[in-house]
């Protein structure tokens, strides 16, 4: 078994040149200024976070020794090594992959290869074969909320640098989700996933909605709404040829809404921040209808002069107001 304590042994003289270096970095701060080593760094409690990527062979010695000598298991140590290898294995010219052959002469559990590899990977941006690794059902997650936030801003990460995603990115946050489920904890991963989910399937949000926490509920529900109706929110996307914001939006008016999930939405809209969102009343007329609350549409003042997809407000609004004779002045009346 290969002794980690012996320096050269274990890096047989390679050490992180300049480009190595500089690529890191630019990695790093497309990762917002930490890479998933770093955050191993801090939490196996080791002081060597400042000497990564190392820039000189003293660093990195000094890097090493900080890891072989750290109040922590044998196989952390070995994890880290491994992933300092995995930095310089291009480097070494050999049939087997460098950390490939350290991870077998230290006898790493391949539970642990698989995740420092996975982190490695999303390190470098790579983020589908990083969701491979890091769903594997033998890892214990780590970093879950960090790596999901990770994965829905990875599109912009990889457009910082120049660099495209694979045509099927859009999917891996998903992908993660449903297999590691993370708790989403933090409240900003929390709301990158409700913006993306929203995009992907009104419905879907919905019923994840109430999923969570009560306390989180109605804030998720204005973002449901905010992504389905707000141009802002569509700014920096194509729309889809076929799950356009209308069709969305005509979603959004059938999904069953709890009385008092009604009545926080319809407050929402006609006098929260979503009053200025476009449609909104179209949208609160559309689901008095649908809820058959035919007197408020009858009395209904907002939408006047309105116009959505060929329907005239005024024109329904007399139609029901006719239809419904001396009940529409009944307040409560629905059919």
């Amino acid at each position: 078994m290969l002794d980690i304590e012996d320096f050269d042994a274990v890096y047989r003289g390679l050490n992180y040149n300049e480009g190595l270096v500089q690529e890191i970095q630019s990695y790093r701060t497309a990762l917002g200024g930490r890479t998933y080593f770093e955050r191993l760094l801090v939490l196996l409690q080791i002081k060597g976070s400042k000497l990564y990527p190392p820039k000189s062979p003293q660093q990195l010695q000094d890097l090493h020794q900080r890891i072989i000598s750290a109040e922590t298991t044998l196989h952390n140590k070995h994890c880290l090594v491994f992933y300092l290898l995995k930095d310089l294995s291009p480097q070494h010219h050999d049939t087997t992959e460098l950390s490939e052959a350290f991870a077998k002469d230290v006898h790493l559990e391949k539970r642990f290869w698989t995740f420092v590899e996975g982190l490695w990977f999303l390190d470098h941006l790579q983020f589908s074969t990083a969701v491979g690794h890091l769903t594997h059902p033998s890892i214990i997650p780590t970093f879950p909320d960090e790596i999901m936030h990770t994965l829905l801003t990875g599109g912009d990460k990889l457009s910082s640098l120049g660099m495209g995603g694979g045509p099927k990115d859009d999917v891996l946050a998903l992908a993660y989700y449903n297999c590691v489920k993370p708790p989403l904890e933090d409240e900003k991963t929390r709301v990158e996933f409700a913006k993306y989910l929203a995009g992907r399937n009104v419905t879907d949000m919905y019923d994840w909605i109430h999923s969570r926490p009560e306390f989180e509920q109605k804030p998720l529900l204005e973002i449901l709404i905010e992504e389905t109706l707000d141009h802002n929110a569509w700014a920096d996307r194509s729309e889809h040829d076929v799950y356009t914001r209308d069709a969305k939006a005509y979603e959004l008016v059938s999904l069953p809404f709890s009385e008092e999930e009604e009545e926080f939405i319809e407050k929402f809209l006609t006098e929260g921040r979503g009053r200025t969102f476009p449609n909104a009343q179209d949208l609160v007329m559309m689901r008095r209808i649908a809820t058959g609350k035919l007197a408020d549409v009858a009395s209904d003042v907002a939408t006047r002069g309105r116009r959505l997809d060929g329907v005239n407000w005024d024109v329904l609004k007399d139609g029901v107001k006719r239809g419904l004779g001396p009940r529409k002045d009944e307040k409560d009346f629905v059919v």
